[in-house]
């Protein structure tokens, strides 16, 4: 099938005062040859001067019918990952009324930038923003509500996704009400389903050690922090997939992580208790952006979150093997802040310590009224973390924790 992608832009359509966020309708075809081809209109309500797209270079598009007063440029882009293209549009002045952006477009699933982990494998696809399958806002951080039709899933794929799925004979149909930066897809064969408090879990073999982990402390671990922060605000869809790297990655209400090794009782239980822990916390640390040294507030808060859990599951001499390593792994480190995104020792090491150091001079108490309080907050940035430990430890305390930040 030749590669084609049809930019069809804009219809200026009637709608309520109120700005909404913007709203994805997606109608997909995958070819088990590994091609895709898809429809995608997405409705702005915003009132933005312009705003801009990514998509992989593996589909060519061409813009056509542009409405009065919209233009549109096309430049090559290398972040957050290579070999993309930025589509920005830009209007004569800020929309008072929703814009519908409609996208076709066809071309292989598979990239060589995956990072070992395939979209299009045997046993069936796993799909998630890294694979820029999907016009993505350019500032990664756009979150929609999406309705998504998606045809070509075999009847034996058993498909995990957010919000209410429901399968059709070839395909599957999602309805996604809540916000998300991403449209995440398993659709793998031979998945078992499971479930329990706070997590629908999903496996090819629920009865393996490793998953009776995953399950036993995910639901642990949301029942731990449920008694800090209150009720989960959506049951977690937890995957375990195989994929030839070791990942996992987190959305809203959604999870995925690699199958690996089954385990056996031999083993020990706190490398898969914290690993799930630090996943379902992110059901409340999640809100900073991807593309700035605010993100520690996305990682490290909920690595810091997953060693709480492990001190109260495991025990303080567990706790106290974890700080150690972390602190042994973190002597290079360097400043968390002050450079843009931070990196992964700074993410999930220096970071999570910060707060462990910031617990021992505030006290447990006001740490977690600090922890509470933030987890509140609708965005998450390094300012609001620091006006709330400043109302609550004082002006020192935040200072200094500052300072730490960027040291």
């Amino acid at each position: 099938m030749r590669m084609i992608f049809a930019f069809a832009a804009a219809c200026l359509c009637g709608g309520n005062a109120l700005a909404a966020p913007p709203h994805y309708d997606v109608a997909a075809h995958f070819d088990p040859d590994g091609r895709l081809d898809a429809e995608v209109t997405i409705t702005l309500s915003e009132g933005e001067a312009e705003k801009a797209f990514l998509l992989s270079q593996r589909f060519a598009v061409q813009p056509t019918a542009l409405p009065h007063g919209v233009t549109m440029t096309v430049e090559p882009a290398d972040s957050p990952m290579p070999a993309l293209n930025r589509y920005v549009f830009r209007f004569a002045e800020p929309h008072a009324e929703p814009v519908k952006l409609h996208f076709r477009y066809a071309g292989p699933i598979d990239t060589e930038h995956d990072s070992g982990n395939k979209p299009l494998r045997p046993e069936g696809y796993e799909l998630f923003l890294d694979h820029m399958w999907y016009p993505v806002g350019a500032d990664i951080q756009t979150r929609f509500t999406v309705d998504a039709t998606i045809d070509g899933l075999a009847p034996d794929l058993v498909v995990v996704a957010q919000g209410d799925v429901t399968r059709t004979p070839d395909g599957v149909r999602i309805k996604r009400d809540f916000l998300d930066i991403d449209l995440p897809l398993v659709a793998m064969r031979g998945l078992e389903r499971a479930e329990a408090h706070g997590v629908e879990f999903y496996s090819r073999d629920l009865s393996a050690w490793r998953s009776r982990q995953y399950i036993k402390h995910s639901e642990a671990a949301a029942r731990y922090f449920e008694a800090m922060f209150g009720p989960l605000p959506r049951k977690v869809r937890m995957a375990q997939v195989w994929r030839e790297r070791s990942m996992g990655y987190a959305r809203t209400a959604y999870t995925v992580v690699t199958e690996g090794r089954a385990g056996s009782p031999e083993d020990s239980e706190v490398g898969p208790g914290r690993h799930v822990a630090h996943e379902i916390a992110h059901a409340w640390w999640m809100l900073a952006s991807p593309l700035t040294d605010d993100f520690w507030l996305v990682e490290s808060a909920a690595e810091y979150m997953s060693m709480r859990y492990v001190e109260q599951a495991f025990g303080a001499e567990e706790l106290a093997k974890n700080i150690a390593a972390k602190r042994e792994a973190t002597t290079k480190a360097g400043p968390v802040m002050g450079h843009g995104r931070p990196d992964r020792v700074q993410l999930y090491g220096k970071g999570p310590l910060l707060l462990v150091d910031l617990e021992h001079r505030i006290g447990r108490a006001a740490m977690d009224r600090l922890m509470i309080a933030m987890a509140k907050e609708p965005v998450h940035t390094t300012a609001i973390f620091l006006r709330h430990l400043t109302e609550i430890a004082g002006a020192d305390a935040a200072r200094e924790f500052d300072t730490a930040l960027h040291t």
